[in-house]
């Protein structure tokens, strides 16, 4: 590194087409532009320099990982090669940050970091279905008793956070609230005029992870299918009769078929994930389980439907009765709020 960076950052994923990394090229984007600092982004593969709206490859003749999923070694070890490197730059007396991979559940992370480190927005989510494995196991009740402790320490580095959803907001406490904004997500909303001919009825996003519910939309779509509705995935490959599969492809191919499609369905944890983002922004319907009825604010209602996963009926006449909807909401409000974060920090 020739020249000296305003900030060092650690990112264990940087990648264009994951949602943790492309969280992290935003959150790094707005950083850079609105405190006009130069970054330098350090990956487990590659190296980069944000400054001026650009992200630019440093040593550009490594590849980055096009895996969909990490596995457990880039999972869990990254992190600590993260934690490393901040603390060079912090001994070199260096201004220093870590950027994403940041599920509140993670005590390492928070403790382990050198003083003074910035931290991205945090993630995380209240696991409620049911238990069936060690992991889930952990999940509902190590997970929760993880999240009151590191509120406590994650208070005590950084006055003020931003959390990507507000996922986790039944479980802080009030007086934590008040120093947090929720919904860092939101900030990739960008809608687009859309001249597209919609001819993809459904396109699915596809992970084959225990979280998600698969199992009821799978036969949502079997019952799409076999009423001449055409199904196409992108992920993770879904064993439906019928359904094509494109593969894990970049993310801007994802966005120009999504701009051709007329329905997506939201993957059931997260009601505002990167991919239901790219819907909306490209004029797609998004069909929710009704259990998210009266908790999506953010979206327009002409554009969204809730409904329970085994109702033929009404899942038919929704589809069947589509029409398309270029209602706008303002979002000067959480532009503004995005605008003072950073200003702050």
């Amino acid at each position: 590194m020739s020249k000296k960076f305003d900030l060092y950052c650690w990112a264990c994923d940087f990648s264009e087409d994951r949602g943790e990394g492309i969280l992290a090229r935003h959150y790094a984007i707005n950083l850079s532009r609105i405190k006009k600092i130069s970054i330098y982004v350090k990956t487990p593969s590659v190296n980069y320099k944000v400054y001026n709206n650009n992200i630019i490859k440093i040593n550009s003749h490594e590849r980055e990982y096009r895996n969909l999923n990490f596995n457990f070694f880039q999972n869990y070890f990254y992190p600590f090669l993260g934690i490393f490197f901040l603390w060079v730059h912090f001994f070199k007396k260096h201004k220093i940050c870590y950027l994403n991979f940041l599920p509140l559940w993670n005590i390492f992370i928070f403790y382990l970091s050198p003083p003074k480190t910035h931290f991205g927005p945090i993630t995380g989510f209240v696991y409620n279905n049911k238990i069936n494995s060690i992991k889930s196991f952990l999940r509902k009740y190590l997970n929760n008793l993880l999240f009151k402790i590191n509120l406590k320490i994650i208070f005590l580095r950084q006055r003020n956070y931003y959390f990507s959803t507000e996922l986790l907001k039944d479980v802080i406490e009030k007086k934590y609230q008040k120093r947090i904004i929720f919904n860092y997500l939101l900030n990739l909303i960008k809608l687009k005029k859309n001249n597209y001919k919609k001819n993809i009825d459904i396109l699915i996003y596809n992970r084959n992870y225990f979280v998600k519910n698969n199992l009821q939309r799978n036969k949502l779509l079997s019952i799409l299918i076999n009423n001449n509705f055409n199904v196409s995935v992108v992920g993770d490959f879904l064993y439906i009769e019928g359904a094509r599969n494109y593969g894990f492809i970049k993310r801007k191919k994802v966005i120009s078929l999504l701009n051709r499609t007329r329905f997506i369905i939201n993957s059931g944890e997260n009601p505002y994930n990167i991919y239901t983002i790219d819907a909306y922004n490209s004029g797609s319907q998004i069909i929710y389980e009704d259990k998210f009825k009266g908790k999506i604010k953010f979206f327009n209602r002409g554009k969204i439907h809730f409904v329970n996963f085994t109702d033929k009926k009404k899942i038919l006449k929704i589809f069947n009765l589509y029409k398309s909807s270029n209602n706008r909401k303002n979002y000067n409000k959480l532009n503004n709020v995005n605008l003072n974060y950073f200003k702050s920090i």
